[in-house]
């Protein structure tokens, strides 16, 4: 019995220990996303569309002393799509596992049913991550199928940097 409680007590540090692990000040790293999202879509001239989206996610891969690691986010944003090509702007909240945010702004472009990059410039957060500046520079993967109509799916990647005061 005793060597059991052991092997528990012991297995549960191991874990606490490294899954989470103190966050650094600053760094960077490589950063990986899922995520899906809804849309409005408003038609103009011919080949030319305003889009407002809503998209949540998770952060499937972060440093783990990072501000991201093992977080959620939700974003809102729109764009404008003109001749197949798209410019667009969105605001981006990311949720730590203890609560606390990361803010964020992000301008990208793209070709419309097709790849995309952007940065998303951090802008500020709460608790531990009050102050936080840096940005994500991102690439979305085009082409996933998404199984419900009127929504989209997608997997972002890229590589940030933070610091935080």
């Amino acid at each position: 019995m005793k060597k059991c409680f052991l092997i528990i007590v012991f297995s549960l540090f191991i874990f606490y220990t490294t899954a989470y692990a103190e966050m650094a000040k600053q760094g960077n790293g490589n950063y990986r996303s899922g995520k899906t999202g809804t849309y409005q879509v408003l038609a103009m001239e011919k080949k030319q569309f305003q889009i407002n989206f809503e998209e949540t996610g998770v952060v499937v891969e972060a440093p783990k002393d990072s501000p991201l690691f093992n977080s959620s986010f939700r974003s809102l944003g729109s764009s404008v799509a003109h001749m197949g090509k798209w410019k667009g702007n969105l605001f981006i909240i990311y949720t730590r596992p203890n609560g606390d945010k990361v803010y964020g702004t992000y301008r990208g472009q793209g070709v419309v049913r097709g790849s995309s990059s952007g940065v998303i410039t951090f802008i500020g957060g709460t608790g531990t991550c009050t102050g936080i500046g840096g940005s994500l520079e991102i690439t979305n993967t085009p082409g996933l199928k998404s199984p419900k109509k009127g929504t989209y799916v997608g997997i972002t990647v890229g590589k940030f940097n933070w610091k935080i005061p």
